[in-house]
């Protein structure tokens, strides 16, 4: 027994050598930077506009096509471009594709922009909207025309930008490159 207790004592000073030299090593840790999940699938709208955005693939297509996996306006930098020009989500929801709307091709206009335009259906003359957005996602307008809104003798759409208050303009929203810019309304 006192054999056995005289080793174990010897070699108690050991172990806490070796203990001591052994390096504790932390569990990884994740950068809070870097998503939790694959990055080609965003986590909101706000975790989309981080990386690069490239609309002009839309160009030429109709904005219910799908392209890279969105319609254009289910396109997380697109729908964020529209919240920030519109922040009224009852006003904002009028400019969707709904059974049957009309659309035309998404154009390029003046200044590199995009073009998409949306009209009700058999009624396009009476509701339509547009959005005119940067090829990146940013720098949005907004247009609503609403003929309800106004008698007939006078025509004018509501035009949208982020933190600006709304600007009326002549006529209803654009629909064609030639047709962007609007007429703003002139004092008679």
């Amino acid at each position: 027994m006192k054999l056995a207790a005289a080793a174990l004592a010897a070699l108690l000073p050991l172990s806490a050598c070796a203990e001591a030299e052994t390096p504790k090593t932390e569990p990884t840790k994740t950068a809070a930077s870097e998503p939790k999940i694959a990055p080609s699938i965003p986590i909101s709208v706000k975790e989309a506009r981080r990386g690069p955005v490239d609309l002009t693939p839309y160009i030429g297509k109709y904005p219910f096509d799908v392209v890279n996996g969105h319609r254009f306006l289910d396109h997380p930098a697109v729908k964020s471009a529209i919240a920030a020009a519109v922040p009224d989500a009852k006003t904002r929801a009028g400019i969707a594709f709904a059974d049957r709307s009309l659309s035309l091709p998404i154009v390029r206009v003046a200044g590199g922009r995009i073009l998409i335009w949306g009209g009700a259906w058999r009624a396009e003359d009476r509701y339509n909207w547009a959005v005119v957005i940067a090829p990146d996602g940013t720098k949005p307008e907004v247009c609503i025309y609403n003929a309800d809104d106004y008698d007939g003798d006078y025509q004018a759409s509501s035009w949208f930008t982020p933190d600006e208050p709304e600007i009326m303009k002549q006529g209803g929203c654009p629909s064609a490159a030639e047709d962007y810019p609007a007429a703003e309304i002139a004092a008679g």
